[in-house]
């Protein structure tokens, strides 16, 4: 529900504000900007974190393997920091491109690089340690 109501929003204000978009970037980038921001003031308003780590492509994704598999995707995001976790989604999930995230984010490139550099090794190597040697 809450994704939804999060969707409505970014909807209706892309709505109101689509006589200021410039086209500086694609239409999906700026309304994807729109959906971060919106999803940032929900969780600072909210003070919460945990819809992040119950986000619905990691239990889409693991809904086909074994319990064990999606405990493991789950506990290997919970190492990432909230930036270096939304780079990696915007990247593997969204299929987003550096300049596209730092878009959406508001991060430098080089920054978007980093944070998906750390978060992928602290993927790989949590998984690793917990007996994904592929």
């Amino acid at each position: 529900m809450l994704a939804d109501d999060l969707a409505q929003e970014t909807f209706i204000k892309a709505f109101y504000a689509w006589d200021t978009f410039v086209a500086l970037s694609t239409p999906k980038t700026w309304l994807m900007r729109i959906a971060y921001t919106t999803f940032v003031d929900y969780t600072r308003a909210h003070h919460t974190t945990e819809e992040l780590d119950q986000a619905e492509w990691v239990q889409s994704a693991a809904n086909s393997r074994s319990a064990d598999i999606q405990h493991d995707v789950q506990a290997a995001l919970q190492q990432l920091s909230e930036q270096e976790r939304i780079c990696v989604r915007l990247e593997l999930i969204e299929d987003q491109s550096i300049r596209q995230i730092g878009t959406i984010t508001g991060l430098n490139e080089n920054t978007v690089k980093s944070h998906l550099k750390r978060g992928k090794d602290k993927l790989k190597t949590f998984l690793i340690n917990n007996g994904y040697d592929r």
